[in-house]
This record gives C-alpha cells, structure tokens and sequence, in this order.
C-alpha cells in the first residue's frame, strides 16, 4: 500500500538531503560560520594593534618631549651660570674700570656658549669646528631681557625694619604724589574699594609691618576688608616672597599694577640705588624728598621737576657716572653746567654750548639737594642685586612633508635675583679655599 502524495511541497522538487559532521547534523542556512569566526578575530586583532601603535606613538613622543624640555633646561641653566659669572666678574671691576657695565654685554658673551658654530665662526671671523666646548649643537639659549638690578626700586619689605617705616613711608607718599595719577585715586578700584593716597600707603605698609596699628595712627586697626571678600583673607604682616604678593593688598588693582608694579621689589637693600635709577617717577620722587629748600619752585612745577629728573638718567647714556653722593648732588645743582666740564675734559664743547638735553636755548634747569636727607633714603654705590632671566629652546624633530616643523620648539625659562649680600645655603668653598659670597635668592622656571 502506498503513502499518499505530499502535498506540502511542489511537485518535481527533492528536500535536501541532511549532512552529517562528527556525528552532528548541521542544516545549509549554518553554512560559513567559520568565516564569520575568523573576520570577527582579525577584526579584535586589528584594533588591539591599533590601540597598540598608538600607545606606543604616544609614549614615544613624550619621551621625546621629556628629552628636549630636560635639553631646554639645562641650556637654560647654562645661560643662567654664564650670567653669574659675568655678575662676579662687572662685581670685580666695578672699583677699577668707572663706567664700564659688562652685564649690558652678556647677551654677546653668551653667544660663545650657546650659539651654533656657524653663528660664533661669523661672529669671530675665523672657523672654530675643531675647537672643543664652543657653542650649543642641540639647541639654543641666551638672556631675555638684558641684565637688570632691582636695587633701583622699592623694596617693600622694609616695612619690617622700624628703624626705616618712616622713611619708606614718604617714599611711598612721594611716588604717589603727583597729579598725573589723580584718576587713579578719584576712582574706586576694581574691587569698587575707593581710598585716597594716604589710605593706599598705609595698606601698602601695613600688609607687611608686623604690628596691628593702621599707619602712623595709634589705636586705629588694620582693617581694609580682607575678610569681607569673596574669597577671604588677611594680611600677611611679614615679609613678602615675590613682588606679585603686593596684588592682594586693597587698592593694588590692573591700574595701580600697570603705573607703578616696576617701582616694587622685595629683594636688597632699603635704600635706592641712584647709580641704576631708571625709573622718571621715582627719580623725581627722590628729588622731591631730598631737596634742601621745601618751597623750591621746581617742586611746585611737576612738568619741570621730571624734565629734570629725566636728564639725571640720560646722562648715563654718556657716560656721566657718580661714585659719590657729593658727585651726584653737584650734578643736580646744574646739569648742563656739569655736563660742560664733562665734555670739556674729553675734548668736546664747553660751557653753554653743551646742551644734549633738548632745552630750549638759554634755559637752566637745577636743584639743590640736601645731602642728609638725600643720603637717608638713598646712595650711590656698586649694585647688590641683578636679576636675571636665562631660556632654553630645542627644536623638534618632527617635520611634516615640506620640511616645516610640526610642534613649536620646547622652551624653558629660568628668573632668577642674584644677591651679593645673600649667604648661600649650601656654601661651597672654592679651590682657594675663598668665596667671594653672593648667592641667588630667587628662582622660578616656566
């Protein structure tokens, strides 16, 4: 007996027959499984090689990154050892050679150690590849700006010697003084704080003395609203660390910083330096305060007062130095007049004739000085302090097609304030067994 007919499929079609693998029956649409398998493998293998490659890429480039910025420092470090031994050497000849400042001249010594060879051969004029120790082959390095010395500002950290708060104190009054900075003190400050010239002294000093006293005012407290403030604090009643300090005292705001941020120290002595003086406004404050007539008319003519202080420090640019106080006053009395003698020693014009200042013909310009009161708050000797900003830069190796770097080059850069009255921590006697003092008190690398 025969099955009927199966009607679930169309006739003249077989079903496909079932193939067996190790004992298991696999039906035609798991065909390429394997295929998939291996893709799905490479796939994994492919990103894992990947992620692999640029781990690598990274880390090699900040390997190279490491390299050049330790590179960048310890050129910068060279320029900085090159400027200490130009500062110990214009320390030597200070006493013997009168005008000469070989610190304006460093940037030229440094090329010798820090340019390329090609750079000192055309500097030299003759070939230096065989000579040993010339030169930079990795990078460069130098000095950015020129050598300068802070003795010539106002160190605030008198503020703690009792001995000279008075003195520092007109000092302050006597910058602030002049009428050209009234909007300063008309306006409130960014902090919508409003003081006048007296109140701003007194914050000055008042956040480095020690005592609680407001100014010169017994039984007056300090307080100028530090603890009012969004982010509260109080005054540090010590010395300061950086000049930048002086940011956080009431009324030393974007326009304050701007007029008189460089007339601030906190480093050497507490007496200006007049001999590095560069500064009109407080060379005009020190004429101020040293004038042996309180009602001179110079000093109720401000425009006259700074063209005069003004010709004290263009005078350098001549060579008028001064070794003594009495030099300097004498200067004061009659600039032209001293200029003429100058000139007239070293074969140039004499007398009235002299005028390298820009007066108008047939008009003096002068003061006199009190050499008591100019010696309290001031002198004339060799410079203590030089400040010194070293760099370092190494360029990178990766270039793209055309030959053009990729990355900027790699800079460091070293500040440093180099005292000769500082005593160094770890004092290292040299092979003489003398060491000639001096050390850097300040040091900050970016």
């Amino acid at each position: 007996m025969t099955s009927p007919p199966d009607k679930t499929r169309p006739p003249g079609r077989r079903l496909p027959r079932p193939r067996y693998v190790r004992g298991k029956l696999f039906a035609s649409k798991e065909r390429g499984i394997a295929l998939v398998m291996v893709m799905i493998a490479i796939s994994i293998v492919l990103a894992i090689t990947n992620q692999f490659a640029t781990n690598a890429t990274i880390d090699m480039i900040a390997a190279a990154n490491y390299r050049d910025q330790m590179r960048a420092h310890f050129l910068a470090r060279t320029a900085l050892d090159v400027s200490e031994l130009v500062i110990k050497i214009q320390r030597g000849v200070e006493g013997q050679m009168k005008g000469v400042d070989l610190t304006t001249y460093a940037d030229q010594l440094m090329m010798a150690f820090c340019g390329n060879r090609s750079e000192i051969s055309e500097a030299l004029g003759v070939p230096v590849d065989r000579v040993k120790g010339l030169g930079s082959e990795i990078g460069n390095c130098g000095l950015l700006p020129a050598i300068s010395t802070d003795d010539a500002k106002i160190n605030l950290n008198c503020a703690e010697n009792q001995s000279v708060k008075e003195s520092l104190s007109k000092r302050l009054a006597s910058l602030l003084y002049f009428s050209a900075y009234d909007p300063v003190f008309n306006e409130a400050d960014a902090e919508d704080w409003r003081r006048d010239r007296e109140t701003q002294v007194s914050a000055l000093m008042d956040y480095v003395d020690k005592d609680s006293t407001r100014g010169q005012s017994r039984g007056t407290g300090e307080d100028y609203g530090y603890e009012s403030l969004r982010d509260s604090y109080k005054a540090k009643q010590t010395y300061l660390d950086t000049v930048g300090e002086i940011r956080l005292i009431r009324g030393v705001d974007d326009r304050f910083w701007t007029l008189f941020g460089d007339s601030f120290t906190t480093y050497g002595g507490c007496k200006l330096n007049l001999a590095a003086v560069d500064n009109v406004g407080l060379m005009a404050s020190t004429l101020m305060l040293a004038a042996d007539n309180e009602n001179d008319p110079l000093l109720r003519d401000q425009g006259r007062l700074w063209t005069l202080a003004s010709i004290i420090i263009k005078a350098r640019e001549f060579g008028i130095t001064h070794d003594k106080t009495d030099e300097f006053i004498s200067f004061v009395k009659d600039p032209l007049e001293s200029f003429g003698k100058w000139a007239s020693k070293r074969g140039g014009q004499s007398g009235a004739a002299a005028n390298p200042f820009g007066l108008p013909p047939g008009e003096k310009i002068g003061m006199v000085l009190s050499k008591t009161k100019l010696e309290s708050i001031a002198s004339v000797d060799k410079k203590r302090t030089y400040r010194v900003t070293a760099w370092g830069e190494i360029n990178r190796a990766q270039v793209d097609d055309k030959g053009n770097p990729i990355f900027p080059p790699v800079r460091r850069t070293i500040t440093g304030v180099w005292d000769f009255k500082a005593t160094p921590q770890n004092r290292r006697k040299s092979a003489g067994g003398s060491n000639d003092g001096g050390a850097w008190v300040f040091l900050k690398e970016q």
